[in-house]
Parts: C-alpha cells; structure tokens; sequence
C-alpha cells in the first residue's frame, strides 16, 4: 500500500484523494472540498471538543488538515511519504509522520480524538483494519474518542480505491473485543458506516 499512494500522490494527489471532482479537480476546488468535509464532518460533530490533542489518520497531503488546525494540538500520519512531503508543503503548525500502515508513533494515552475519513476504506486487508483499531485505542486518552468511517461494500480487491468489507456485526465485534464502547454508527449508503467510539 506504501508503494501505491506514494505512486498515486506523485501522479496526480488531489484526485486520488478526492475523486468526485475528476482528475482535472483544481486547486480551489480540492481546498473547498476540504473546509466542507472538515466542518461537516469534524466541527459539526457533537463529540468533538475544541482545544484537544488531535490525530488524523490518513492526512493524504492536507486536505482536510489545513482546515482543523485553528485552536488544536493536530497530528496527523499517512502512510505514503509523498502525501507527507506534500502536507508539510501545504500545512505549517501540524505534526506530520509517515507510518508503516500498522503502528501509530505516539505515546499511550496521549491523543483525545483521533479521526478518519475515506481511509480504511482502502485497506487492503483486514489485520491492516484490525492493527489500527487496537493502535488508536492505545493511544486515545481514558475518554477519548474515536470517529471513523469503514466499508460496507464488497468490491474486487484489484482497483487503486478498494479494501476490506466489515458489516455493523463484524465491526461490533471488532471493538468489543478491543474494548471500545460504541457510542453511535451513522449508516452511509449501502458502502459505509461511521462509527463513533470511546476508549
């Protein structure tokens, strides 16, 4: 997967990360596309509180970052160097870190939310899911919360945009297993859930 999105990131980042736009999406696009989604998704979201330690999983070159930096301590990882450099290059006053996928670099109980979007829909596999899970609930402090949306559809594994499916059963049994309590799930589609978690 590293060596994929550092190719996509190189060819063309801005639509491999926000498709809807097609691959001549511009610059003023992307950037609205990103302060829509951040307030829809982050700002709006009635468990997330201002002036808190924040994790983005999945930051692709900053798209949404830039936006939920203001009045945060952000850090953010993705797993492809490129998008890194890229976010670096877009975004000041946010900590970037390239990640083997798995295993997040922060310390035990030091993050109070840690979100992702469009993200571990692309996971190719379900140890790669599952790691994340368990990594996140690591490092959320007692209380913290966890918002993320998965895949609910099942596609073929060999397109760029594809990854493990989970039904709400399976997922359940994910974080119960982990120790998670399930806040709220938000149905989207018949292709995702967002799920809403606290350690």
């Amino acid at each position: 997967m590293k060596k994929l999105w550092n190719k996509l990131a190189k060819k063309n980042a801005k639509y491999f990360i926000n498709s809807d736009y097609g691959q001549d999406i511009t610059e003023e696009e992307f950037r609205e596309s990103g302060e829509s989604d951040c307030i829809k998704h982050i700002s709006s979201d009635p468990f997330f509180k201002i002036h808190k330690i924040f994790l983005e999983i999945g930051c692709g070159n900053g798209r949404m970052t830039q936006f939920i930096k203001e009045g945060h301590n952000v850090l953010a990882i993705d797993i492809s160097g490129e998008m890194i450099k890229q976010a670096r290059e877009r975004v000041s006053g946010v900590y970037f870190a390239e990640t083997n996928g798995y295993t997040i670099p922060f310390d035990d109980n030091s993050i109070d939310y840690a979100f992702s979007y469009l993200v571990f829909q692309h996971m190719k596999t379900k140890e790669m899911v599952e790691s994340n899970f368990k990594e996140v609930y690591r490092v959320l402090k007692p209380g913290g919360i966890f918002k993320v949306r998965i895949r609910t559809d099942k596609v073929k594994q060999n397109k760029w945009w594809s990854g493990v499916s989970y039904t709400e059963h399976s997922t359940g049994l994910l974080i119960k297993d982990i120790g998670y309590k399930l806040l709220m799930t938000k149905v989207v589609g018949d292709y995702g859930l967002w799920v809403w978690l606290e350690k």
